[in-house]
């Protein structure tokens, strides 16, 4: 059986965080050289939690207006929120809280959403 869309961009942004070496704090996304950058964009190394979830979706709609609906949308499923905003803020949050549990609050809530869509 073949996996949703929604599933194969929750799992690709959980593959992005999952590296720590992949995954940012404070900015959406980030070049080799730390550059502030949008999530689309080729250079981008480095993500957050919702940059994640705009770059996988990007990457597998080539889309940057539908990647950045269908991440706003996962989003919003995944914490609950009645908008996309809310839902970005929710997650940007927990995105950047100290680094080791804000990482791991993350992982658990991409292993949640995977496990619903």
């Amino acid at each position: 059986m073949s996996k949703s869309l929604n599933y194969l961009v929750v799992d690709g942004a959980r593959a992005l965080v999952e590296v720590r070496s992949t995954w940012t704090r404070n900015y959406l996304a980030l070049t080799r050289n730390n550059r502030d950058c949008d999530p689309t964009d080729p250079r981008a190394v480095r993500f957050c939690a919702y940059g994640a979830l705009v770059r996988s979706a990007y990457d597998l709609t080539g889309d940057e207006g539908r990647a950045n609906l269908l991440a706003g949308s996962l989003a919003m499923s995944m914490t609950g929120r009645g908008t996309a905003q809310e839902a970005f803020e929710d997650i940007y949050t927990v995105n950047d809280g100290p680094a080791v549990p804000a990482r791991r609050a993350i992982l658990d809530l991409f292993d949640r959403a995977l496990g619903r869509v």
